[in-house]
């Protein structure tokens, strides 16, 4: 215990525990805020590999940023105002994009057809 004291005594021991400090707040935060932006519905109607069509909402147009990093989650099927429509998603991949700062919504997409 005098070894976390003698720490917590310096000016950068107390920096250090005030960065960790901010950084699991943040981590808390963005895990609480997370399960609000998925809507009811996603994930219901997956194929048969469990995968599925969602609608990832900004509260701004998608930028080139915004497509490329979803592209980690699922296949981009184009944008429409502040919508960025995915398929082949994975309930992981939506609990994973809902983390992100950025994005406000996850509603379920449309499903789509790859054999015509």
């Amino acid at each position: 215990m005098w070894v976390v004291r003698r720490i917590l005594g310096t000016v950068g021991g107390r920096t250090l525990a005030a960065l960790v400090v901010l950084i699991l707040a943040y981590q808390i935060w963005i895990g609480l805020a997370a399960s609000g932006k998925v809507a009811d519905g996603v994930g219901a109607d997956p194929d048969a590999r469990g995968r599925f069509a969602v609608d990832v909402v900004l509260d701004f147009p998608p930028e080139r940023f915004h497509v490329l990093e979803l592209q980690e989650y699922g296949r981009t099927r184009g944008t429409s105002e502040n919508v960025i429509h995915l398929h082949m998603v994975t309930q992981d991949s939506v609990d994973a994009m809902a983390r992100k700062y950025w994005i406000k919504e996850i509603r379920p997409g449309e499903r789509v057809s790859l054999l015509r």
